[in-house]
């Protein structure tokens, strides 16, 4: 006999005792790898959600820009005699327009504001010598305005400057004037004839900047 009964006694209970200890460390490993894979997603989560919050908090705190807009005050076409206060009435009434044509220039409710889509603005001309109102002259020289001229329309917020893209006569049976533009854009306009219905001297003219 190599071994008695005592000694496989023995051994039996030191490979008992082995093979707990081997099964308690897997368990332990097990334990310990579980406890990490949860407290990764734990901090994941945490990252994330921050992440989701402080994108919600900037999307939040922006706000767009507000662009403030300015009725024309008046205008100014150096070199061509052209210099005018602008009135804005509250309506389109006949009556009201026309009251206002005998102090000024005339901005057009609801077309646009400068700086954005067709800003029109409207006055007298006559070719009577002696005028005693002198609104009545205010785009005397309308006509003679060559392309390439700077228009300057002052406003609460700045000077907007314009350039004189065309000048031309328009029939009276033209189609009035279109508001709507992809651009910025400036029409001012005067009858051919005073106290009548007539053609029309149109410039126009596109947005370049302000000052």
């Amino acid at each position: 006999m190599l071994f008695n009964e005592i000694e496989k006694d023995i051994a039996k209970q030191i490979l008992k005792i082995g093979l707990s200890v081997l099964i308690i460390f897997i368990l332990f490993t097990i334990l310990v790898r579980v406890f990490d894979s949860v407290k990764n997603i734990d901090v994941g989560n945490k990252i994330t959600g921050q992440t989701k919050i402080e994108t919600k908090k900037e999307v939040t705190e922006t706000k767009p820009a507000t662009v403030k807009t300015y009725l024309p005050l008046g205008l100014d076409i150096p070199g061509y005699n052209i210099s005018t206060t602008i009135e804005s009435p509250p309506n389109t009434n006949v009556e009201v327009l026309d009251s206002a044509l005998t102090r000024a220039a005339v901005y057009y409710p609801g077309s646009g504001m400068p700086g954005s889509n067709n800003t029109l603005i409207f006055g007298h001309s006559t070719t009577f010598k002696i005028v005693r109102n002198k609104a009545y002259q205010i785009f005397n020289n309308l006509k003679n305005v060559p392309v390439g001229t700077l228009v300057y329309i002052r406003t609460q917020g700045g000077v907007y400057i314009y350039k004189t893209t065309k000048v031309q006569r328009v029939s009276k049976y033209t189609a009035w004037i279109q508001f709507k533009s992809e651009k910025p854009i400036l029409t001012l306009a005067t009858c051919d004839g005073f106290g009548k219905a007539s053609d029309r001297w149109v410039l126009e003219a596109e947005y370049v900047g302000m000052q």
